[in-house]
């Protein structure tokens, strides 16, 4: 498949992510910052979310036109090449509202639903990371997943969901993997939060019912980065996903499928 080993996903990736920071930067300068809400009244989107995602868009579509994409504001936009970028415009918007650093964007190819290539920027920290099959190369320089090989020395995040039916649930499993950890962060950003994992601040992610726009990106970074990247589920049937340094990850799978929520 054309332009998918040899590096042109992940500089787009970037170029694209870079192009949906500078939107949200114009927008915030214009003063034209509007915030509603979707779903839950607590899952917030701006018009900095939806200038971002628009941005990338078009920078992907003039380079790649026959692409899919799936964006989160904008959902399926077919493509007939089999490559499908997934698209996270602001990720931590409530961070993001707030005045909080803890906010990114992030842009992932993928096919056959294999993650290819990502790419996440972080403009509030000025750092910025993407990956391929060849490795990872950031703003930091080459990023690697920490040397963490005891769950109970592990620090790690447990993402949690705005959706209200499964708050509850993913609670309940960051106290059931409490004991196992060192401790816990979390900094309300899947994106944020894997990059973290990929540049070896954090040990592990865990998500439960994390949507592809969320995962793709960080999953990249992961992964090129040296760590091991897992889709699994709970014992109660949720999709779930463990990302970190091998031997943290491999500990947490088994406890994340033992989970009944």
């Amino acid at each position: 498949m054309a332009g998918t080993s040899d590096g042109m996903l992940r500089d787009l990736a970037l170029e694209a992510a870079r192009a949906g920071a500078a939107a949200i930067e114009e927008t915030r300068r214009a003063g034209a910052l509007s915030v509603d809400s979707k779903g839950s009244p607590n899952d917030l989107v701006t018009s900095a979310d939806r200038a971002s995602e628009q941005a990338i868009i078009e920078r992907i579509r003039a380079a790649r036109p026959d692409d899919a994409l799936l964006g989160e504001e904008t959902g399926e936009h077919p493509g007939r090449s089999g490559v499908r970028w997934l698209i996270d415009p602001l990720d931590g918007t409530t961070n993001f509202v707030h005045g909080r650093r803890d906010w990114a964007v992030a842009v992932a190819a993928e096919a056959d639903g294999e993650v290819l290539a990502g790419a996440i920027v972080r403009p509030a920290f000025g750092e910025w990371a993407a990956a391929d099959e060849r490795g990872t190369v950031g703003s930091m320089g080459a990023p690697a997943v920490s040397g963490a090989r005891r769950l109970d020395r592990a620090l790690i995040c447990v993402g949690v969901t705005f959706d209200p039916d499964l708050r509850e649930e993913t609670l309940g499993l960051l106290v059931a993997l409490l004991p196992h950890v060192r401790d816990f962060r979390r900094a309300g950003s899947a994106s944020t939060e894997l990059f973290t994992v990929a540049t070896g601040a954090l040990d592990a992610y865990v998500g439960v019912q994390t949507s592809p726009w969320d995962l793709g990106a960080g999953w990249a970074l992961v992964r090129g980065a040296g760590g091991r990247c897992v889709h699994t589920r709970t014992a109660g049937g949720r999709a779930a996903h463990v990302a970190g340094a091998p031997a943290v990850a491999e500990a947490l799978v088994p406890l994340v499928e033992r989970h009944p929520g």
